[in-house]
């Protein structure tokens, strides 16, 4: 069953970005007006969708389901479901691709969390597409560290034909900057799981053969400008700070040593930085012919932001900047143009601790073109163009950073326990309170911040969490 729904886009030429100017649009038509059909509901975060080439489509839930749509219809049972995995929190079935040749070879690729050792990894999975089930799984890559948050991950086929994968610092930032391991990178790799000769770090003995670029937090968007080839990835920050770059072969986009638009020799600085948090999930360029308007713009799901972000760039130069859906849907986490030209996107509202509905709640929506006027205005959205990170209180920190588990008083949440009263399992004292900060508990889904922000801030943040967990 489809429910139909109407919004009304009126797109406006935003004038603040990296560089402040001023922009006409050379667009005949500047106004878009959507139809959006629901295809289906009562989903658990459906992460990332994906049509094959007879329309279609997939998508994946991250407790572990590999789902199909066809002619309209939803099937009832999973053409997959993955039972090795592993979902607490923001773990659990992930990126889904198919192969450049699918026709040919009928190859689909997965990415999921599983358990091994009391510890959290990532591999992916190729898979055959035959008689509408997944089968004869060969694990490509795997022991990819993983944690509750920062995990990534999200695949892509580039031009050149092979798979790119990106990985979270899995809550362990200081192991970004490390070679040695797959913490906060962009992996590429051949189809069949080797190693291509041209990766930038294949002779160097002390680094991981896969990496192609590294400095990363927490990437979950990447694609391919269809003109220029150019690789884009769009990355969640520390406070605020989230970002869009441009992938270069070996870039070091500075995770945990520099962030938002700070500066440093060998370091990449975002092409855009959004502070506050609009929480970037998948990006894709339209390519389609139902929406000309949006021909070439690049469009971002936005989690925190709840709504897609347009970016309209033209010779390498970001014209404009406008977000859509403005709080209409909720949290949106995969965005895809299907072979119609139409967008698809799913929602991701049942993400503990940003759920914002009683399970289950999340759906599949197309958008289509309409001539009907109806909804709410497009709005403007700037990108910071400061090379100096933001100064924020150590209350606005903790809100930041600690206050989505542990509550804005220390009361908790619904899963995690109240610090009120000093009831701490792993020391009370100030010094065992700067420990935990900069070590995490990473088997409980608390980052380790050593290395993320300064030690002036960690000890302000000690004080400032002792001095709210007094009673009165």
């Amino acid at each position: 069953m489809r429910t139909k729904h109407f919004i009304f886009l009126s797109f406006m030429t935003a004038f603040a970005f990296v560089s402040s100017f001023t922009y006409k649009s050379t667009l005949i038509e500047d106004d878009v007006f959507f139809k959006v059909d629901t295809l289906a509901k009562n989903l658990t975060v459906p992460w990332q969708i994906t049509f094959l080439p007879d329309r279609t489509m997939l998508f994946t839930e991250r407790p572990g389901a590999v789902r199909l749509y066809r002619n309209g219809k939803l099937l009832d049972k999973p053409i997959l479901q993955v039972n090795d995995i592993k979902a607490e929190t923001k773990t659990g079935l992930l990126g889904m691709v198919i192969h450049p040749a699918f026709t040919r070879n009928h190859f689909i690729y997965i990415a999921h969390n599983y358990g091994e050792n009391n510890r959290l990894w990532l591999r992916v999975v190729r898979y055959e597409f035959r008689n509408d089930t997944l089968i004869h799984p060969k694990t490509l890559i795997e022991k990819i560290p993983a944690a509750r948050n920062h995990t990534g991950c999200r695949l892509v086929f580039g031009p050149d034909q092979k798979l790119y994968i990106s990985t979270g610092d899995a809550d362990q930032p200081v192991l970004v900057q490390d070679m040695k391991t797959y913490n906060g990178k962009i992996l590429r790799i051949n189809d069949d799981g080797s190693i291509p000769p041209d990766n930038p770090f294949v002779k160097n003995d002390t680094a991981r053969k896969e990496i192609w670029s590294y400095g990363h937090r927490n990437p979950q968007g990447l694609t391919f400008q269809p003109n220029t080839k150019q690789f884009f990835a769009t990355e969640h920050g520390p406070t605020g700070g989230d970002e869009v770059n441009i992938i270069e072969k070996g870039g070091n986009y500075g995770w945990p040593v520099i962030h938002h638009q700070e500066i440093k020799s060998g370091m990449v600085t975002p092409f855009l930085e959004y502070t506050p948090s609009i929480g970037p999930a998948e990006a894709n360029f339209y390519t389609g012919k139902a929406f000309p308007q949006l021909s070439n713009n690049l469009l971002v799901a936005c989690l925190r932001g709840e709504s897609i972000l347009r970016i309209g760039m033209d010779k390498g130069k970001i014209v404009k900047q406008e977000v859509l859906l403005k709080k209409q849907y909720g949290r949106i986490r995969s965005l895809v143009v299907g072979p119609d030209g139409y967008l698809y996107i799913s929602t991701s509202n049942f993400d503990l601790p940003e759920s914002k509905g009683e399970r289950p709640y999340d759906m599949i929506l197309r958008l289509r073109p309409s001539s009907t006027k109806n909804g709410q205005l497009a709005q403007n959205i700037s990108s910071n163009n400061k090379n100096t990170s933001p100064a924020a209180t150590t209350a606005n920190l903790f809100k930041q950073l600690c206050a989505s588990c542990h509550g804005d008083k220390l009361q908790g949440t619904a899963t995690v326990y109240s610090l009120i009263g000093q009831k701490f399992k792993h020391g009370a004292d100030k010094q065992a309170i700067i420990n935990t900060i900069n070590n995490g508990i990473i088997e409980k889904g608390m980052p380790a911040w050593n290395g993320a922000i300064s030690k002036k801030d960690i000890d302000a943040l000690a004080d400032f969490i002792l001095k709210t967990s007094k009673t009165d």
